[in-house]
């Protein structure tokens, strides 16, 4: 398996650090009732290779969540590129809306340039304080990450950085490390923050980080223009567009097709 092949494997399966699963013949059903409005803690992915009945897989989907009063979703595996617009049919027959979204993998391989701002104080810290959540993610308007980033913060694998400025924490990212890959999983900066050189010398600090300690193979994908320039200063370099799959359901019904 190549190193691509690997990144898209953790793409898959990354969930595992943050929520609770169950694995079936067909996939993997990630959930964690005490935070429903996570969607990276609340989806199934499932695998074109493994379905050999994609009504029943459906199905099994939707009473499984259901049962736990979670909203289904459906993940299409990144390298299954294509899967729900095969089944699209299938998929609106059973409830769900699909779509694809394009996602730019960029991988880690060129200098970082970022000059961060001497105003921003970046530290790694191991310990969860409530600060954060007010100071951080109440002030991103993004609560529902406070118990993910809560939880991952627990795991011996993580890497997670708070930004401070003038004292009080503004902003924040985190990774997590398996089987020789190193994910960016997020980067969150409190609303009144921004514009301020906070997401620059937070993510300046992670990669300085993975250049002292060697740590090899690391990615991310982009979440716009702003951020895709932020991580190209910091030496990530786009490697591959994927189209990633996903359903939500909607409710029963029939296909009028």
């Amino acid at each position: 398996m190549n190193e691509l092949e690997k990144i898209y494997t953790e793409e898959d399966l990354f969930p595992r650090e943050v929520t609770s699963w169950e694995e079936r013949g067909y996939g993997i059903l990630f959930f964690n009732e005490e935070n429903r409005d996570s969607y990276d803690s609340n989806h199934a992915i499932i695998f074109k290779e493994k379905v050999s009945d994609v009504a029943q897989v459906l199905k099994d989907i939707v009473s499984f969540y259901s049962e736990k009063g979670i909203h289904s979703s459906i993940y299409q595996s990144i390298r299954d590129e294509g899967y729900f617009e095969e089944i699209k049919s299938e998929l609106f027959a059973c409830g769900f809306e699909s779509w694809t979204e394009s996602q730019k993998y960029m991988v880690l391989t060129a200098e970082n340039t970022i000059v961060p701002s001497p105003k921003v104080d970046v530290q790694r810290v191991s310990e969860w304080d409530e600060a954060y959540a007010v100071e951080i993610f109440e002030k991103a308007e993004e609560p529902w990450e406070i118990d993910v980033a809560r939880r991952v913060l627990g795991n011996s694998n993580t890497l997670f950085f708070v930004a401070f400025y003038q004292g009080n924490p503004v902003g924040m990212t985190y990774g997590h490390i398996r089987d020789g890959i190193c994910r960016v999983d997020y980067l969150l900066v409190s609303k009144e923050c921004r514009n301020m050189g906070v997401g620059r010398a937070l993510i300046h600090s992670f990669v300085e980080y993975c250049h002292t300690n060697q740590i090899q193979n690391c990615y991310l994908w982009p979440d716009g223009e702003t951020a895709e320039r932020i991580y190209y200063e910091a030496g990530f370099r786009h490697v591959e567009t994927r189209l990633a799959g996903r359903a939500s359901y909607i409710g029963n019904r029939r296909s009028n097709t």
